[in-house]
């Protein structure tokens, strides 16, 4: 009998399901979509609603009002989680703060080109989990606003220089921060 037919006329209990957690173990992460895509496509999701609901301007208006304020707050958090270590608001301390796990999410190739930093970025779990459900075009609007914002409610003084692979064309973003104030 199969699993379906043996739910539906047995029900469930612990004998049956004992081998759940080993046959997860066989599989590994095969079917995971990892915490920040699942966050894209959510957000993809809910802006082709909002947009279907409010039309394209006023729908990409709402969803940049709310964008902005999400990066400002992670931002600002992120500040006070720096501060709190009586750390300075340098890009260093933000990467070592940051609240979500670059490696895992993205990926990063990074250089440090006349004492700028650059990330060059082609996996990116947001872009990807929303281009698997076909929603890219709404996962943009959120790449199109967040990053400067987060800079901006971590420290105004970050200057944030972003090739987006929705403006380029590329297959990769390219992130380039600059602190030296020769570079600004």
């Amino acid at each position: 009998m199969d699993d379906l037919k043996k739910e539906k006329t047995q029900g469930l209990n612990f004998q049956y399901l004992g081998d759940v957690i080993d046959k997860k173990k066989e599989i590994g992460n095969k079917y995971i979509t990892p915490g920040f895509g699942l966050a894209g496509q959510l957000f993809s999701m809910v802006a082709k609603h909002v947009i279907k609901e409010l039309g394209p301007e006023k729908g990409e208006a709402l969803l940049k009002d709310a964008i902005e304020e999400f990066g400002l707050e992670r931002g600002r958090r992120i500040a006070e989680k720096v501060r709190a270590e009586n750390k300075s608001l340098s890009l260093k301390n933000w990467l070592i703060y940051t609240d979500i796990d670059s490696i895992e999410n993205f990926r990063p190739i990074s250089s440090t080109p006349n004492g700028d930093f650059v990330v060059k970025i082609k996996h990116c779990t947001f872009i990807n989990a929303a281009k698997e459900w076909g929603l890219n075009e709404y996962a943009k609007i959120y790449c199109k606003y967040v990053d400067y914002k987060i800079l901006e409610g971590y420290n105004p003084d970050v200057k944030l220089i972003l090739e987006s692979r929705h403006d380029t064309g590329a297959n990769r973003c390219v992130f380039r921060y600059v602190m030296k104030e020769e570079n600004k």
